[in-house]
């Protein structure tokens, strides 16, 4: 993984290089009155690839195997004239629970043309709400610290939106809760870090 990371920022660097030398450069849009700075809004939908990590068995049943997870999120933010965003993003993410992820999203676009590469980074914590009582026995699953390095390519829709497709890397951490009581109370807890491949496509509106 840490060689994929470092191919991607790699890439990166060079694209924004060869964005340097050519911003002196005419930009000819379709749609001529577009903005380049100011509010944005993305809606993204994702899917998250990987293997599902399998907890002890005393927790409930898991199996490890590949799992495909969707994803949807919204991020709302603001965009300088240089090309870097920064905003906040909410979600609703299925594992083997439902995770409602909250983030904060900072982004570059390193030239602003027909095709635009992009890279963006998020980082926020994903929550869970599951709960359930079996007899004497309390099940609980929590959500934990994400991370998320995402890079991608946009193209103009209109003068107001744009179509992002995007290939990210994504962190997440979760927690299972157990808790029995035959007289005496039993609490047993679990901690899985996954890794996940995302693939994206998403609407900009700005």
């Amino acid at each position: 993984m840490k060689k994929v990371l470092f191919i991607a920022l790699t890439l990166f660097l060079i694209l924004d290089v060869f964005s340097q030398s050519s911003v002196s450069e005419e930009v000819n849009f379709r749609f001529k009155n577009r903005k380049n700075s100011g509010y944005y809004n993305i809606t993204q939908f994702g899917l998250l690839m990987g293997n599902q990590p399998n907890p002890n068995p005393n927790f409930y049943d898991n199996n490890n195997e590949f799992q495909i997870s969707p994803s949807v999120t919204m991020i709302n933010g603001n965009m300088s004239e240089e090309g870097w965003g920064a905003g906040v993003g909410v979600g609703f993410e299925i594992f083997d629970r439902n995770l409602f992820p909250v983030f904060a999203d900072i982004r570059h676009v390193l030239w602003d043309n027909k095709v635009s590469p992009f890279f963006a980074f998020k980082i926020g914590h994903a929550f869970s709400g599951y709960k359930k009582r079996d007899n004497n026995t309390y099940y609980k699953k929590n959500g934990g610290f994400m991370l998320n390095p995402e890079m991608g390519v946009k193209t103009p829709l209109s003068e107001n939106a744009d179509l992002l497709f995007t290939v990210a890397y994504r962190y997440q951490k979760t927690k299972s809760t157990v808790s029995q009581n035959f007289g005496q109370n039993y609490t047993w807890e679990h901690k899985i870090s996954m890794n996940r491949l995302s693939f994206g496509v998403a609407i900009m509106f700005r």
